[in-house]
This record gives structure tokens, sequence and C-alpha cells, in this order.
């Protein structure tokens, strides 16, 4: 955020905010100490049915062994899946622009990657930019690579303080900033280290330790950025109790761009329990969900945090029971679509099932079943209007399929704010009076020019510069081509500070900070 300051007054550049809501469902609240019973996850009835669609991603008839599938969306529309490969030791893609076809699978930069030996997981995101940031497992450490205009850069692993630990997360800020989260062990102690790529960069920086976790292990990450650029990190981890030879709670962390922690480490879970595998997303409001699978009730739960508040949630199942075979089925995944949560989740049958969280009932709903087999591992990513879950089948020789499922639109676009930002402070007099003015100018950005977002009109706030950051007050709006304005008639004392934000054709307006 830009922050220009001048006499008395003060400009802010603004950030984004995007607008949407989805459809969805949820199941009921359970206490996780009793030990719960399957049930299934409550279904939406009010509400029109989602469009399902699924289509195999890999060649039909093949020998298959095609594995592990990572997935995401450019704001644009285009999408990319990974996958590990038929011979077990590269990964493959297959690309798709909008509204065009599915490529054939491909090795992933001509075969120059560094050679698998147990990949388990992908992960897919997606920066400002349009540029796909690419991770997957591999028993010898995180390997990334990115995407962009169908030229791969050349796949690396990312260099670890310790011996690498298998699952691992990835994440890019709003500054385009590369994060991943894996474990690291060390002697006997198992810890969660943050690795950072600035934008640009073609190497992460040094691994920080973050979970400092000397008397127990550490494993299991998985990380989500705010709008802050505040990245907040899951993970398993084996509390020890007297009397008790293994305790397994989900702690919840949040850390700055400076790997500086922000307020205390949260526990998710049950305490004692025996709970792995946790996810989190963050939405649009900066809100927090996570979710884990919790062995001991035989049950996939949920726990929601509001940073600003400090405020945690209370346990809420998704109604679904675990797949306990092999111990890596214990899967789910989560993520956020505009202000509402989604998660995937693998029934005791191996199907695969997407629900929404009810806020205002606590509860999630079952939106629809995503597979109609066995499946093995899968992953998933919230698109413009769809939410894309990829995965491959259970059965021999497998293959690798996606799933959409039609929720309401929520663009991905990110509209910035102006640039170039100023004020002027001035006075106009006449016989008798003196009248003061603030004159704000500005400028279009270019970013928003090049991804050609259509800014209809901007709107100018104003706040005492001594008020908190939720206090603002709307006092004019001006067309799109417009970036001057003048607050008139404004006390002589006045220390004002103001905003400009732009809305697009959708009614979607930038975010204040």
């Amino acid at each position: 955020m830009k922050r220009i300051v001048l006499p008395a007054v003060v400009i802010i550049a603004i950030f984004i905010i995007t607008l949407g809501t989805v459809i969805g469902a949820s199941s009921e609240v359970n206490d996780p100490t009793t030990g719960i019973a399957n049930m299934p996850a409550e279904q939406a009835s009010e509400e029109a049915a989602p469009v399902v669609k699924t289509i195999q991603l890999t060649p039909k008839g093949s020998a298959g062994n095609y594995r592990h599938p990572g997935v995401a969306e450019d704001s644009k529309g285009n999408r990319l899946v990974i996958f590990r490969g038929t011979s077990g030791k590269e990964y493959d893609y297959v690309y798709c622009p909008k509204g065009g076809t599915w490529s054939a699978p491909k090795s992933i930069a001509n075969g120059n990657q560094p050679a698998l030996i147990r990949s388990l997981y992908a992960n897919i995101e997606v920066d400002s930019e349009d540029r796909f940031h690419c991770e997957w497992e591999d028993a010898k450490g995180a390997v990334y690579a990115s995407f962009k205009d169908g030229v791969w850069t050349t796949p690396f692993v990312i260099k670890t303080k310790a011996r690498y630990d298998l699952t691992s997360g990835l994440t890019v800020t709003p500054d385009d900033e590369v994060v991943t989260a894996d474990c690291e062990v060390a002697n006997k102690s198992k810890d969660i280290y943050l690795h950072r790529k600035k934008k640009n960069e073609t190497k992460f920086g040094p691994a920080f330790n973050i979970s400092r976790d000397k008397k127990s292990a550490s494993t299991q990450p998985c990380i989500a950025a705010d709008s802050k650029g505040h990245v907040f990190v899951v993970w398993k981890s084996d509390f020890l109790h007297d009397g008790l030879e293994e305790n397994l709670v989900i702690y919840l962390s949040e850390f700055d761009e400076n790997n500086k922690d922000v307020n205390d480490w949260y526990m998710m879970s049950p305490d004692p329990g025996w709970s792995f595998l946790a996810q989190v997303a963050v939405n649009s409001e900066d809100k927090v969900m996570t979710m884990y699978a919790y062995s001991k009730g035989n049950q996939y739960m949920s726990r929601s945090y509001d940073p600003e508040t400090k405020k945690l949630g209370d346990m809420v199942s998704l109604g679904i029971g675990l797949c306990r075979q092999p111990w890596h089925t214990f899967f789910s995944r989560l993520d956020a679509h505009g202000t509402h949560f989604f998660a995937a989740a693998m029934d005791p049958g191996r199907i695969l099932r997407l629900l929404k969280f009810d806020e205002t009932n606590s509860k999630w709903v079952e939106v629809a079943q995503i597979s109609d087999q066995a499946a093995e591992i899968f992953d998933m990513y919230s698109g413009y209007d769809e939410m894309l879950i990829a995965w491959n089948s259970k059965k021999e020789p497998t293959s690798v399929f996606l799933t959409t499922v039609s929720v309401e639109p929520f663009s991905k676009v990110k509209i910035k704010s102006p640039i170039n930002l100023q004020a002027v402070k001035s006075v106009e007099r006449t016989f008798f009076h003196a009248f003061y003015l603030n004159t704000l100018t500005w400028a279009a950005n270019p970013e928003n020019t090049a991804k050609k977002i259509n800014v209809v009109s901007q709107r100018i706030y104003r706040k005492n510069r001594m008020e908190d950051d939720t206090k603002w007050t709307r006092i004019a709006q001006v067309t799109g081509t417009e970036f001057k304005h003048e607050d008139r008639n404004i006390p002589a004392d006045s220390d004002y500070v103001y905003a400009v934000t732009c809305v697009d054709d959708r009614d979607r307006e930038s975010k204040i900070f």
C-alpha cells in the first residue's frame, strides 16, 4: 500500500476487495470428544442443484499410473493441472486456455526436472500476474517450478536447513511473494520451516524455523495468506502430557512478512486428541477456516478463527467419516470462494464430496458428490464460477480426472489502486470569509488497463487522522476517467486522511487499508 503524507493531509492508495456468494450447505455441530458416529452431511434443499461435470484428463485405455494431481485457474480462466507421470519419476501437466480444449499430457520442462523418488502431493497457486507457481512432493524435498504463457521455469528442489520430511504447503501473498512450509528433521526434533521467494527472484531465501518445538514433533504443515501478506500456518504437533504416549493436536499461527509471530498460537483440535493433516484457508474478509481429520471421532472436523476479534469458533463436524487406509487418505482439501469456505473430503468408501460452510448456522452442507468411483489423492481450487477438483482414481490403472462444480461467480481479478496520489491544501478568501479546501489528484493504474479491468467509477473517502481504520466516510464519487476532486469548506484546523477506490462494471470495489 502506497501512503503519501502531506501537511495535515494523508492520501492512502487502496488494495482490493472482491465480492461474491456461492451455493452451499452444512452438517450438525458435534462434540468431538464424545466419539461421533458417522453421519451424512446435511443436504441443501432451497437452492438449485449445482452443475457437476467430470472429464478424464489422461488418455483412456493407457497403462495408467497417473497420480497425485494439483489444479489451479488464473484470472483469465486458463487452467493448469499437474500430476505424476506414468514412470513415477517425473511430473506431467495438461493446460486448457479459457474456452479451449485440454492439451495431452506433457512432461514439465521437457523432462528437465529433479528425479522423483516418492512423490505424494502437488500444490498450485496463481499470482497477480497470472503466473502459476507449482510445488510437488518428493522424498528428498519439495520441488518448485512456475508456468506462464506455455513456458516452464526449470524445476528445482527447495533447499532445506535440515533433513526434509514429507508434506509441505504453498501460498502466494498479495505482493506475489511465494511462501512454502515444510517439515524438517534435526536430530530428534521435527520442526516447521518457512521458505520465501520474493517477486522476480529465482531462489528461495534461508529456511526459517517457526515451530521451534524441541519437546515434541511438528509435521504436516498447510499455509494460506491474507490480504495484508500475513501467512497462516496449521500443523500437527505431538503435544505431550504425563501418562500419554502420544497426543496429536493441530496448531494455528499467524506470521507477518518478517516471519514474526502475530498473536498467540491457537490449538484448533481437541487436547488430548488424535488429529492429522490440517488444512487452512483465508477468505476475502481475511477470516480463517481450519480443517483436520480427527481419528478418535472418526470424522473430519473444522474450526474458524477471526484475526480481527481473535475469536475462535466452535469445533464443527463435516459429517463425513474418515477413510482410514492407508494413512494418507485421511484426506481433505479446503479453499475460500469470496467470503465463503468450501471443503472437499473423501468418505469411507473413497467417494469425494464437496461441502460449503453455513456461517449463520455454523454448519457444513453437502453441495455435490464429486467422484463416481473410488479416489486416491486430490486437490481443489476456487475458480471464477466453478470449484475445480482434480483427482486420481484408486482402481488400477490409475487415471487423472477433473470435476467442476458450479458456484456463483467470484472474480479473482484484482483491482489496483490509483497511482501518483497527491494532495494540496489551500484557502479561498472573500471580503468576509476564508474557505479551506483540499485538492486531491491521482492517476489511473496501468495494471488495470493491462488486465482490461473496466473501472467505471472512483470513490473518495475521508476520516480524521486520529480515528480508527473503520470510520471512513464516503464524500464523493467520480467517473472512471476523472482524476481530481476538491474537498471544499473544510475546517481550518482539519487533519484528514483520504482514500480513493476503484469500482468496476460489476460494482466490485477495491479495499481501503
